[in-house]
């Protein structure tokens, strides 16, 4: 079952919605959330790094940028779910 994330800025929410209905992700984690300024419109998602289980990203809304982890199982789709979040979130629109 997926969690409510209740703690997100409201421009962050359909786009980890998106990643949620994935079908390869089993977890969204947030981690620490950072004021400040970037250059990235509100509910874009950044690829940052491979971890162990899955995928680190940025979330960025209009406050700052939250750092999350996407849970991939099974772990050889993390390609395929970097792929999708490229697609869905290339500024070269």
């Amino acid at each position: 079952m997926k969690g409510k994330h209740t703690s997100l800025d409201k421009a962050l929410k359909p786009s980890i919605l998106w990643i949620e209905n994935l079908t390869s992700v089993s977890k969204v984690i947030l981690g620490f959330s950072k004021a400040c300024r970037h250059k990235y419109p509100p509910g874009h998602i950044r690829y940052k790094r491979d971890v162990d289980g899955g995928i680190k990203v940025n979330g960025h809304s209009g406050n700052g940028v939250v750092d999350i982890f996407i849970r991939i199982s099974p772990i050889e789709e993390r390609d395929l779910i970097k792929e999708s979040i490229q697609k869905r979130f290339s500024l070269k629109n």
